[in-house]
């Protein structure tokens, strides 16, 4: 089967993400919605403390960014291998644990500098990045981690964000399983990639504005 008649199986398997399965793999139009997301949650906890959030967002990348979407691609070998035949299953697996063993190293560290109580997102969130080809328990995608940890507390407000941005990530990914051709009409596949495009376009507006507010408050 030729690039050309294989179906459009992810939203962003085209383009410059379908040359190689390494730069694929981290998912960035996806990856950086995640981020957004982090972000509106760090800016909107009572303080704000821009080393704190760089570093989750440091453990982001590795444990979710490398590690999860790595782990991802080679559980679901069969549905990628069309794309990347060549790829290199053990590689791309090891650099993926290896990955998310590095991002709950920065969540340790974090730990011992801010609160001891956040090693239990660190564990949760290790956890979970290695279970996630499965993505169980369906609240994976969480987000009070990056709220406790600039005021190193819980409250309705960071419950009440994790809870909705949770929520509407798991949307997105039901958007991008509709966007597979193969299984569902043109005119179903053209919605779901308009409110995907949507759906980028408000994290990213809102995320930024967030953050530019608090660097400039300070």
């Amino acid at each position: 089967m030729s690039e050309m008649t294989l179906p459009l199986i992810e939203p962003d398997l085209v383009g410059i993400w379908r040359k190689n399965v390494w730069w694929f793999g981290l998912r960035w139009p996806f990856s950086m919605v995640l981020f957004s997301w982090v972000t509106v949650t760090s800016t909107l906890a009572p303080e704000f403390h821009l080393d704190r959030y760089l570093l989750t967002m440091l453990a982001g990348f590795f444990g979710l960014v490398i590690g999860a979407h790595y782990i991802d691609i080679t559980a679901s070998k069969d549905k990628y291998l069309p794309y990347f035949p060549n790829m290199n299953r053990e590689a791309i697996r090891t650099v993926g644990v290896l990955a998310v063993l590095a991002g709950m190293a920065v969540g340790v560290y974090m730990s011992l500098l801010y609160s001891p109580w956040f090693l239990v997102f660190v564990i949760l969130g290790g956890f979970f990045a290695l279970l996630y080809p499965i993505e169980k328990p369906k609240w994976l995608h969480t987000y009070p981690a990056s709220y406790y940890i600039q005021g190193t507390r819980i409250d309705l407000l960071g419950l009440g964000l994790a809870i909705f941005l949770g929520i509407t990530v798991v949307e997105m990914h039901h958007m991008a399983v509709l966007t597979n051709e193969k299984e569902y009409s043109a005119d179903l596949t053209k919605n779901a990639r308009l409110l995907l495009k949507i759906h980028r376009t408000a994290a990213y507006s809102i995320g930024l504005i967030l953050l530019i507010s608090r660097l400039v408050g300070k």
